[in-house]
């Protein structure tokens, strides 16, 4: 009996009932059970195993921390060290270049595509790549030759997007290559890439031109020096009835066969006929006439300089978007040495014109926007150039007579309109409003083409229209002038609304008034600077540098401007007084005028 309440007396108080019992026997228990929940027995218990870093997880957590802390900024570099942190983060994080045995099958193509960089016109010296042959096995080596090729393959990837030179730094301030838009969306589409060869050489443009000039630039290598075995020695000019020993060397050079051997020497029409098919070839003034111009581009470049020109006009090609009509589906393109304008539309040129383009002490920009209307009837607002350099002196003389002759509009504020009372050897020409409204006279002809930029240049018409018969034509000061502007609007404007020929025929016809027609699509514009160029036949063909930008370019992409002619300037016109038989359009201030 005294055992069963016992036991009972035990199971009752651990079930949590006070019994009389002495406190110090109570305390005892309550120690021992609160012992006994507080130290469970691992008698038998194994500890929860902790999960292996797998290696992947491994080098990525290496790079990261070798990458470094994040950065504030919207720079390039800082962009892309923003991109590297986020692309190697996180436990899903994984390399590209390198495995458990070293280097990759990956890292060795993407290196040897990057060491192949000069054919495509990048520099392989730009681009440090790591030892993918490497035998290291230590994830903090390999750790280091992912990272390192990382670099190399973003830094190879943004020179085949948007270029090795910016614009600005050779002068043409607005343009803006697009360099890779998402760095980590890039890395990421390498991780799972198959072809890495396919995908870097997806980078680079897709302009037929540059296709063109990749492939002469390969032609072009290793083959010694280029020039013409035949070479004209400097000398008098040759032309017509010219009996000299260098038309001999003309007729060798040009394939031209003489009559006979007493014929060898003298310049028939056999031989003008071959300088004047050379000269349209080499863009220089069809006349004829072999002087110093045509001596040279007789004489010809040596591989090494054509090499280094077509370099320089490979990264120009790399400034332009893959896709120069975006969403409008056309495009203006102006190429100022060439002097002419093309409209392509899907992909075929519908339009192909003679232009002006600025003189070269006031360049034309070379940059790209979008037009945004074309004006019918526009109004001149005189730029301050002009002003300064034409108007001013002119007022300045009591007998000027360049307000009425051109109808020109001055309104200079508190000093009033009338230009007579004005004392212009106070007032500053530049404070005041000058401009020509529309008429017979305008200096823009019928026709403005207006893409708003920060030059303040634009496309229009011309009233002298003799100037596209020349050659060279540096006489604006530094907008472009078009040779057939009606049919240029025509066909931006039946391809923007449908409007037709007949219904520009009657504005131009209608009172001689501002008529704006505003472009639903926005055209892009492209005013390049390319002196070589295929033309539309597939023939090489290079362009004189007028404005010395082949030379700055070529020396920041290579150091070797210096084998590049120097700047053509075109010869300026005289200003020769007119008779009084000529019209108003052909005297000195219409060229002047129309010079903007």
């Amino acid at each position: 009996m005294k055992t069963l309440l016992r036991v009972a007396s035990i199971a009752v108080f651990t079930a949590g009932y006070s019994f009389q019992a002495d406190a110090e026997q109570k305390d005892d228990v309550e120690s021992e059970v609160t012992a006994s929940i507080a130290e469970p027995s691992t008698e038998n218990v194994k500890p929860p195993a902790i999960a292996e870093e797998s290696f992947d997880q491994a080098i990525a957590s290496l790079v990261h921390d070798e990458i470094g802390e994040a950065s504030d900024g919207k720079d390039r570099k800082t962009l892309v060290h923003q991109a590297l942190r986020a692309f190697y983060a996180g436990s899903a994080a994984t390399p590209i270049w390198v495995g458990e045995n070293g280097p990759n099958q990956k890292a060795r193509d993407a290196a040897k595509e990057i060491e192949a960089a000069d054919a495509y016109g990048l520099n392989p010296k730009d681009y440090d790549l790591p030892d993918v042959t490497s035998t290291a096995r230590s994830r903090e080596a390999l750790a280091k030759i992912e990272l390192k090729m990382t670099h190399a393959v973003l830094g190879y990837a943004h020179h085949a997007k948007a270029g090795r030179i910016k614009p600005a730094k050779v002068g043409h301030r607005l343009n803006n290559p697009v360099s890779l838009e998402n760095p980590r969306a890039f890395l990421e589409s390498l991780r799972t890439e198959d072809d890495v060869v396919a995908r870097l050489r997806d980078l680079h443009p897709k302009h037929k031109q540059f296709v063109q000039l990749k492939k002469k630039l390969a032609a072009l290598r290793g083959h010694g020096d280029g020039k013409p075995q035949v070479q004209i020695p400097d000398g008098p000019a040759l032309r017509t009835g010219t009996k000299h020993p260098h038309v001999a060397l003309l007729r060798k050079r040009l394939s031209v066969s003489a009559p006979d051997e007493t014929k060898a020497n003298t310049f028939d029409d056999s031989v003008k006929t071959a300088v004047v098919k050379f000269q349209k070839g080499k863009g220089l003034k069809a006349d004829g006439v072999v002087g110093n111009g045509t001596r040279r581009a007789l004489n010809g470049q040596s591989n090494e300089q054509l090499a280094v020109r077509i370099l320089a006009n490979m990264e120009r090609w790399r400034w332009l978007p893959d896709d120069m009509a975006g969403e409008a589906g056309i495009f203006v393109w102006a190429n100022i040495p060439e002097f002419r304008t093309r409209i392509v539309q899907a992909g075929k040129t519908v339009f192909d014109e003679r232009v002006i383009v600025g003189k070269t002490n006031k360049k034309t920009p070379v940059f790209s926007d979008k037009m945004e209307w074309i004006e019918f009837h526009p109004t001149w607002y005189v730029p301050n150039s002009i002003k300064v350099e034409d108007i001013g002196p002119s007022l300045r003389r009591p007998t000027s007579s360049v307000v009425d002759r051109y109808h020109l509009k001055i309104s200079c504020g508190r000093h009033g309109s009338d230009w007579r009372k004005i004392d212009w050897n106070v007032v500053n020409i530049r404070n005041c409003s000058v401009t020509q409204p529309p008429g017979a006279k305008s200096v823009l002809g019928d026709f403005k083409f207006k893409f708003p930029n920060g030059h303040d240049v634009y496309m229009h018409d011309t009233p002298t229209k003799r100037l596209f018969g020349t050659t060279t034509r540096t006489y604006s000061h530094g907008c472009v002038r078009i040779q057939n502007p009606r049919r240029m609007a025509e066909i931006l404007l039946e391809h923007d609304k449908g409007m037709t020929s007949a219904r520009v025929g009657q504005i131009l016809k209608g009172p001689k008034r501002l008529h704006t027609e505003k472009l639903s699509k926005h055209v892009p514009v492209h005013i390049t600077y390319f002196t070589t160029v295929f033309d539309k036949e597939g023939n090489f063909r290079t362009r004189s540098d007028y404005y010395g930008h082949d030379k700055r370019l070529a020396q920041a992409l290579t150091g070797k401007g210096h084998l590049l002619p120097a700047p053509v300037i075109a010869v300026s016109r005289k200003r020769t007084p007119r008779r009084r038989t000529r019209t108003a359009q052909e005297t000195p201030w219409t060229n002047a005028f129309s010079a903007n």
